[in-house]
Order: structure tokens, then C-alpha cells, then sequence
């Protein structure tokens, strides 16, 4: 695949921005925003290698912060409101997307082949 290809640059800058919202929960500085930091960074750094578990790590994430902007108590919900749930929504979106797309898919190997060859 090309590495200019429409597909790649949406990756590239999917990555960047899953790396940016990782920034931004770390520098919060409480044991959620550094746990929710370090997975982003991994989650980050395995969709530039286009892993295919990453998009799907991805969509969790995004999922999993969703549901925190949902909740009431949590203490961006008041200032914010719908606002932030909506970047959540697009990135399960686009993870789910690029998954299908860039993620590298495995290639059965040839001991996998022989095995499956009836006689």
C-alpha cells in the first residue's frame, strides 16, 4: 500500500491525535488520567506500526471515555457537556474504520497451509 494513500494519512494523523488526548489525560496528574495516559501512548504507538489489535484498542479507549463523559460525576461533564462526547464517538468511528483498512492483516504460513490441505 502506498504510504501516501488517503487511508495511511488518516492512521498518521488518528495516532497523532489518540497520542494528543494521551497528553492530555497524563498531564492531569492523578492515578486515571496517568493510567489512561500510558495506555494511550501504547495504543499510540501500535497503530503506527498498524497492528491490528490497536484499532480495536483504539475503539475500547474511546469507548471507555465515552462512558466516563457520560457520567455525571466526573468533573469535566458540567463545563464541557456534549462536546466532548462527540470526539469519542468519531474516534470509535474511524478506529473501527482504519481497522478494516491499514491495520496489516497475518498471512497464514505455510505449516498452517499443510495442515489444512485435505488428502
Amino acid at each position: 500500500m502506498n504510504n501516501s494513500s488517503p487511508w495511511n494519512i488518516t492512521n498518521s494523523i488518528f495516532a497523532c491525535v489518540v497520542a494528543l488526548a494521551a497528553l492530555v489525560w497524563l498531564i492531569q496528574f492523578h492515578a486515571f488520567g496517568i493510567s489512561m495516559g500510558v495506555a494511550g501512548f501504547c495504543i499510540t504507538y501500535f497503530l503506527f506500526k498498524r497492528n491490528r489489535w490497536a484499532y480495536f484498542a483504539a475503539a475500547i479507549w474511546c469507548f471507555g471515555l465515552l462512558r466516563i463523559a457520560m457520567d455525571d460525576g466526573y468533573a469535566f461533564h458540567g463545563d464541557y457537556g456534549s462536546y466532548v462526547k462527540l470526539p469519542y464517538v468519531i474516534g470509535i468511528i474511524i478506529a473501527i474504520v482504519l481497522h478494516e483498512k491499514v491495520a496489516i492483516k497475518r498471512k497464514k504460513s505455510d505449516a498452517e497451509e499443510s495442515v489444512n490441505i485435505p488428502d
